[in-house]
């Protein structure tokens, strides 16, 4: 496995807070920019200032000295010049611009001013270039505007691991929801109002070799437990098990746990991308035909039942139910970094905004709700469903209904 593909599910993961982090950082690069080159601006016009002054103050002092070509005095002035804080070198130049006194000017100085040297009376002498010596400044400020940048970007980051921590120690419950740990044998159902965050057991053990699942639960199973007595319950999933088994047979899939009982659908063999494609399809299909089967269902007085669903390759027994359980009704669930893996995200289109996040233990899954195939795959799924439904599955009453299986 590349690099590449190890860090992908990562960085999908934290996709908005990377998003987030860039935009800070960006903004603070644009900021930073235009306030340091306007203090740059102003740190060389007065550093500029300040050699004026300096250099017409020296040249009235070196006036004499140059007239009368004494190098001694002139020498010792430049020395003295060059000596001050603001003064990297000091140059004095004859009237026909050569060298008397000083040292040669670094070419590294931005700033140098040059005035005119003159008697009294106005007779010229020569001229004085002075070199302004570099400001520390604007390194101290570019350092200490990075590390306050550094700091605010940390701060965002601590922030965040802060509040998932807070997150996962409490996470919020909606009234009357049955948390995961607690789940009974028989497809016990969270209500609709399940929240984003549930924290669950470490799995026990990893799921079937080579393949994908397909899990498969009734929302608000319990009502109807307690309201049905064992034989209507089944008369009432009879039709949802023959889609589910039609379903699978059209995918190549084993149904190795029926409805009611933390339905799960195998789906064998190799390369993951087309077990995980054959339950992907399998999963949206089967919500699809449960959807169809609604109005049919209720024309005869019968309750219509919804279902969540869940694509996984990873997780074991409990917490692949879990992560199905605490799933949106209606949607089918497929763990994030099982779409990079499965290549499904290029044939799935769903929001990553939407994303059900969930804890177990130091672990974090991502849920992402897949709302239906890409547009070239979405055909096939409708055609399967126009053949499910052909089958006499779905005919009779859904035909009466007009309920249209492309519908």
């Amino acid at each position: 496995m590349s690099l590449w593909q190890r860090w992908r599910p990562w960085l999908r993961q934290e996709r908005v807070l990377l998003v987030e982090l860039a935009t800070m950082l960006l903004m603070a690069l644009v900021i930073g920019v235009y306030f340091l080159e306007h203090f740059s601006a102003r740190l060389e016009e007065q550093q500029r200032q300040e050699l004026t002054s300096l250099a017409r103050q020296t040249a009235l002092r070196a006036a004499e000295s140059m007239v009368s070509d004494d190098l001694i005095s002139l020498n010792v002035i430049a020395r003295e010049t060059r000596a001050l804080d603001t003064v990297s070198e000091a140059r004095f130049l004859s009237v026909a611009r050569q060298p008397l006194a000083g040292g040669e000017l670094p070419s590294a100085a931005t700033v140098r001013v040059e005035v005119p040297v003159a008697l009294a009376d106005g007779e010229p002498a020569g001229a004085l270039v002075l070199a302004a010596r570099p400001s520390t400044a604007r390194e101290g400020l570019e350092s200490g505007y990075v590390l306050v940048v550094l700091g605010v970007l940390l701060l965002r980051v601590a922030g965040e691991v802060m509040w998932r921590r807070i997150q996962r120690g409490q996470p919020p419950r909606a009234n009357g929801e049955t948390p995961v740990e607690d789940l009974d044998n028989g497809g016990a159902e969270a209500l609709d109002g399940a929240p984003p965050s549930i924290v669950f057991r470490r799995p026990q053990g990893n799921g079937g070799p080579g393949g994908s699942d397909l899990r498969l639960s009734i929302v608000n199973f319990d009502h109807f437990r307690q309201r049905y007595t064992a034989d209507a319950l089944r008369a009432l999933l009879d039709d949802y098990h023959h889609l589910l088994s039609e379903v699978a047979r059209l995918y190549g899939g084993q149904v190795e746990r029926g409805l009611g009982d933390r339905a799960l659908v195998r789906f064998p063999g190799q390369p993951l991308s087309s077990t995980s494609f054959a339950a992907l399809c399998a999963g949206l299909l089967f919500l699809r035909l449960a959807r169809l089967q609604g109005p049919r269902r209720k024309a005869h007085q019968a309750p219509a039942l919804e279902f969540k669903a869940l694509v996984c390759d990873d997780f074991g027994e409990e917490e692949s139910w879990a992560l199905c359980v605490a799933g949106v009704p209606g949607r089918l669930q497929v763990p994030e970094s099982q779409l990079t893996r499965g290549e499904l995200d290029v044939k799935a289109l769903y929001q990553p905004e939407r994303a059900l996040t969930v804890m177990a233990g130091e672990r974090q899954v991502r849920l992402q709700p897949v709302e239906q195939l890409a547009y070239r795959y979405q055909a096939l799924l409708r055609s399967q469903a126009e053949a499910v439904m052909g089958d006499g599955l779905g005919s009779g009453p859904a035909g009466e209904d007009g309920v249209s299986p492309s519908r």
